[in-house]
């Protein structure tokens, strides 16, 4: 109509046909016939016009007794509305009940535009306000999503009105239902540059229980994105996510980021995890590492498995030039790494390679343990033709200790020379006078 389409999804007609034992109460004599509407799945609008551009689509999902709805409209191609709701009218323990949430948010519609001119070249280019009441944030959910890149259906959707089925799927399952829960969340889009380089999307969310007057929970939900020198040749790229939970109640603080589809100059993969863990509580802990902790040092309970900051160069299998490192602050601990590993053949050859180190810091009583490890073999197939490797490790302050093993072979001939000095000798020093590490820690940092 004009500058207006709408659509409708599955509407029609409803017959319901049995035969009932006794047939004196069927209405057709032999069986039972009832013909009803069939309200329909889903409604959608568009409009296209000089003043406003966009659309909507609104779903009903009857088995879940859910409704969704989904709105994107340009205004003169100045500012662009995104609204999205969700309403369910039963638990999912069919119990009775409702759960709403609504996520609204506003952006520029201009390239290179902003709602707001911030200092050192930064600019305000949206903001929106997430509401949603008898629902929680699911952690776990949250952190799996880091890796498939759920925050982009939250935090600023793009083109939600044609991905509304996985806006409104990724909305449900990191916000589930929860009696007595309630979200009140505040997001803002940050971009650097004329064209924009840098942009990163934050989202503000506390969670409020019944009966409960302070926020129990506030859950920061973060994506940047950085495309460096310029948008045309984007030598690096960054997709780092970021969701971030503090539990007043608990005293703790939980945060976890993920690279998501990164690259550097252009095909090289850059991949990696951190997560922080901190309890400002008795009893007090944290616990930094970007890219996993040292093999030797034990991690704290509940403490993530993290995927080495990683750059392979290239992409292929052959040849393969993988290079991983990581660092880690714990309360008493420094510790840090890196490995560098080489594959390459032809011709039947294949030549292998590997080095690196790995350093772990004790700061009370002050120890320290440096490992490192270089190696290179050449084979014919699967048969050696020349290998050599060296390994060992410098554990001190005192007593200074150095050993290593130095390893050559060629054919089947090997040979090994071995290493163990001590370079300074003496007694370790005795354990001080016991205290709360944490504490001097959280302490130094204000």
């Amino acid at each position: 109509i004009g500058p207006v389409l709408a659509r409708v999804d599955r509407i029609g007609l409803k017959l319901t046909l049995d035969f009932p034992d006794d047939q004196a109460k069927a209405n057709l004599h032999f069986a039972n016939v009832d013909v009803g509407f069939l309200a329909p799945a889903g409604v959608g609008l568009a409009v296209d016009s000089e003043q406003v551009k966009g659309g909507g689509f609104l779903f009903h999902d009857d088995s879940k007794h859910q409704y969704a709805g989904v709105m994107e409209l340009s205004l003169s191609g100045i500012i662009a509305l995104k609204a999205i709701g969700l309403l369910s009218t039963r638990l999912p323990d069919g119990s009775k009940g409702y759960s709403l949430l609504v996520l609204v948010t506003g952006q520029t519609a201009r390239p290179g535009g902003a709602l707001l001119e911030l200092p050192m070249g930064w600019r305000l280019t949206g903001i929106g306000g997430l509401l949603a009441l008898h629902r929680t944030v699911d952690k776990d959910a949250v952190r799996a999503g880091l890796r498939n890149r759920t925050l982009e259906s939250i935090l600023f959707p793009q083109d939600p009105v044609r991905n509304a089925p996985t806006v409104i799927a990724a909305l449900d399952r990191v916000f589930p239902v929860c009696r007595g829960r309630h979200l009140f969340g505040v997001m803002l889009q940050l971009q650097w540059g004329v064209p924009t380089l840098i942009t990163v999307n934050l989202g503000v969310i506390a969670e409020l229980s019944a009966g409960c007057p302070w926020i129990r929970r506030l859950v920061v939900l973060g994506r940047l994105t950085a495309i460096l020198p310029r948008l045309e040749n984007d030598l690096l790229r960054l997709n780092l996510d970021v969701a971030g939970f503090f539990d007043f109640g608990q005293g703790t603080v939980e945060i976890d980021a993920v690279l998501v589809d990164s690259r550097l100059l252009h095909r090289f993969p850059l991949t990696g995890a951190a997560a922080l863990r901190a309890r400002w509580t008795a009893p007090r802990s944290f616990a930094l590492a970007v890219g996993g902790m040292h093999r030797a040092f034990t991690p704290p309970a509940g403490f993530p498995a993290l995927e080495r900051v990683a750059l392979s160069l290239p992409t292929g299998d052959n040849p393969r030039l993988p290079c991983e490192a990581y660092f880690a602050l714990t309360a008493n601990t420094v510790q840090f790494g890196a490995r560098a590993s080489l594959y390459a053949a032809a011709y039947g050859f294949n030549v292998t390679g590997e080095a690196g180190f790995d350093v772990l810091i004790r700061l009370l009583p002050f120890h320290f343990l440096a490992e490192f490890f270089a190696g290179m073999q050449l084979r014919k197939g699967t048969r050696n033709l020349f290998k050599v490797k060296v390994e060992g490790a410098l554990e001190g302050p005192v007593p200074l200790a150095l050993r290593a093993k130095c390893t050559f072979e060629i054919f089947w001939w090997d040979v090994s020379i071995r290493v163990n000095v001590t370079l300074a000798g003496g007694q370790a020093p005795p354990l001080p006078v016991a205290v709360d590490a944490s504490v001097q820690l959280f302490a130094a940092l204000g």
